[in-house]
């Protein structure tokens, strides 16, 4: 198996953005690299799968309440809060954005992401509600999929063989006014990743809105 990035950075990873804000037993939450909103997360299992569709059964309740606890600091900080993935079927694929290792992004934003998404979809691509078992068949498949909860819990998916690099991320940064920023790696924005930081200390040390006491601050 080609090296993965994720696994490495999970285990010796010393920058800020490679660091748990928090944890549980089988996934952490990191600040995103790239991140074109303050607030943007990702949900990360520490086992290696290609993606949330490949997650076993027994983990989806734990990823579950972890991701509502930290929607609901998401939201009471920021506001409206979706989830989305980026789902490879395969390794190497487009729409894997390079990192073949299931990473939810957990966003502060109302842009109503269906929509926005549209022009950087392929011909034909769809969308049917949708939850993890929609993800786990496409995976099976071998299908890359896009999946989307907006709000939080109402899930979405999209499954096509040709979708491109980054589908969200252009969506989001031709919202925000800066296009040509999609990539994470060519603008990875570390002055945004350390604002998200602060916030979701100063969060998780002063509790709020569901504070999940069993989540450890690791940083």
């Amino acid at each position: 198996m080609t090296a993965c990035c994720l696994c490495a950075n999970l285990t010796s990873g010393q920058e800020d953005w490679n660091r748990p804000l928090v944890e549980t037993a089988n996934f952490v939450v990191l600040p995103s690299l790239g991140s074109l909103v303050e607030g943007w997360l990702l949900l990360i299992p520490r086992r290696h799968f290609i993606c949330m569709g490949a997650l076993p059964s027994e983990l989806l309740a734990e990823m579950e309440q972890l991701k509502a606890k930290v929607g609901a600091h998401l939201r009471e900080r920021f506001g409206s809060v979706c989830a989305f993935e980026h789902g490879p079927g395969e390794t190497n694929r487009k729409v894997g954005c390079g990192v073949d290792h299931a990473h939810l992004h957990m966003v502060p934003i109302a842009l109503g992401l269906k929509t926005a998404v549209s022009p950087f979809l392929p011909s034909g691509a769809s969308w049917a509600t949708s939850g993890w078992d929609s993800c786990r068949e496409a995976y099976e498949a071998g299908l890359d999929y896009l999946y989307l909860e907006q709000p939080l819990g109402s899930g979405s998916i999209s499954v096509h063989r040709e979708f491109g690099s980054q589908v969200f991320r252009r969506a989001i940064a031709a919202h925000c006014g800066v296009p040509e920023q999609f990539n994470w790696r060519e603008y990875p924005r570390t002055e945004v990743v350390a604002a998200t930081i602060q916030h979701l200390e100063r969060a998780m040390t002063s509790g709020g809105a569901g504070h999940p006491a069993e989540l450890v601050a690791n940083r």
